[in-house]
């Protein structure tokens, strides 16, 4: 398995959104760099004054694939700084100087504007990315981890098609889903400025379907950030865990994986404690219970009732359990689930309102290119279970007159992006 495969594998587990090398490893685990304060960022392009109330733009920066990227501020909500290990940092070279770091205060947030936004006339589109994703790889570069920079993604094929497209980059690569919610409502009320309409249409993949789904429901956390403003006509979303995904916990055998230099800290571990080489480590700040992953504890629901564990895999019991196992130890999926504020469970009681058009993408390819083993415990696009990512019970508004589109399509939660067939299929989804 080479390197560029297994960090790529870690990036599909964290799309929702987990030696001799392992003390290395885990000597990166308490530090990390001081915050940067947006006064000590110089702006690259002159800042004009705020665009909207609560809105400060900090920076506005030229892109190889956008019109331009913006770095804007929240100032109107109670964000708490999210914790992070030093590899869960943002390395995109164009993502870091517009956030002006690589760790950035959780307050800001980056709008990404399509080079035809100003000539195109057809629908507005904003753009929703997963877990450890930018808006740069997800929508422009899609293919650029399987080794192709030069494959369209969405921003080219919707463009194409005479769409305006905007989209969102989330400051912390785990970030917890209600920030993102806000984060993704900020966006909309300025590309509303900027475009003069009264509605756009959402596009999400993997958790940015989550991301998008909580703000037009109005999921929110203790009623401090904003609720729904009827903004939107139409979501999209592709290989969405709408029921959530338990991945980490059902595939312990990649814990190992997370402890290699390579992949610290690209996707949380299921143990909190671990045997190697001989040697009890504590690495509890590598895993999903500890402050680093909120975004992986709320998408979590344990599937072994419908999909069993196998037998095979080391420590199966006690992983999803919690206990102390042959070579690990583990608080349970239960444990992460409730640190997560039983994200899932509560977001069933939140529906999406009944005029908004929906359309839930799955995918039923269980294989991904240089990924040598994926999930194959039940239907699957190799990450997420059919069955989450194809439900719509839970989003179903009672009122709901015109029933919620489902389409299965013969993708992977990778390709489902940005494959010929899915590019002409979402272009041509947009009403």
């Amino acid at each position: 398995m080479t390197k560029s495969s297994v960090t790529f594998f870690a990036l599909l587990l964290t799309a929702l959104a987990p030696g001799a090398g392992a003390a290395k490893a885990l000597e990166q685990l308490p530090g990390r760099a001081p915050d940067l304060k947006i006064s000590e960022v110089s702006s690259p392009m002159p800042v004009p004054s705020v665009r909207a109330a609560g809105l400060e733009l900090v920076r506005s920066i030229p892109s190889k694939y956008w019109e331009r990227i913006e770095c804007y501020q929240d100032t109107a909500h109670p964000f708490a700084m999210e914790s992070a290990l030093n590899k869960s940092r943002h390395e995109t070279p164009e993502i870091v100087s517009a956030f002006g770091t690589n760790l950035p205060p959780t307050s800001i947030f980056l709008l990404h504007y399509g080079p035809k936004w100003r000539t195109n006339t057809g629908k507005v589109v904003v753009l929703a990315h997963g877990a450890s994703d930018n808006a740069n790889r997800a929508w422009a570069t899609p293919a650029i981890q399987l080794g192709d920079a030069n494959a369209p993604g969405l921003l080219q094929a919707l463009e194409a098609k005479g769409f305006r497209v905007f989209a969102v980059t989330f400051p912390h690569k785990h970030g917890n889903l209600f920030y993102e919610a806000q984060y993704l409502a900020d966006a909309i009320t300025l590309v509303r400025q900027a475009t003069g309409v009264n509605k756009v249409t959402l596009i999400g993949h993997s958790a940015g379907g989550l991301v998008a789904r909580a703000y037009v429901s109005s999921y929110r956390l203790m009623g401090a950030w904003d609720s729904y403003r009827n903004d939107v006509d139409q979501l999209i979303t592709l290989a969405t865990p709408h029921r959530g995904q338990d991945f980490s916990f059902r595939h312990p055998e990649f814990n190992y994986y997370f402890m290699k230099d390579d992949l610290a800290a690209n996707g949380p571990m299921s143990w909190d404690k671990i045997l190697a080489y001989g040697i009890w480590q504590d690495t509890f700040e590598f895993s999903i219970y500890s402050d680093n992953f909120p975004m992986q504890q709320q998408v979590l629901y344990n599937w072994s009732g419908k999909y069993p564990v196998s037998t095979l895999s080391p420590d199966f019991a006690t992983t999803m359990a919690g206990g102390q196992g042959l070579m690990s130890h583990s608080l349970g999926i239960n444990s992460a689930m409730m640190k997560g504020g039983n994200f899932m469970a509560t977001f069933k009681s939140y529906p999406v309102p009944a005029d908004i058009a929906v359309t839930v993408i799955a995918g039923n390819n269980d294989k991904i290119q240089n990924v040598p083993q994926t999930e194959k415990d039940g239907p699957s696009d190799g990450l997420v279970f059919l069955e989450s990512a194809s439900h719509t019970a839970d989003l179903t508004h009672p009122a709901r007159k015109v029933p919620i589109q489902k389409i299965i399509v013969n993708e992977n939660h990778v390709t489902i992006t940005f494959s010929p067939a899915m590019l002409k299929l979402v272009a041509d989804l947009i009403k």
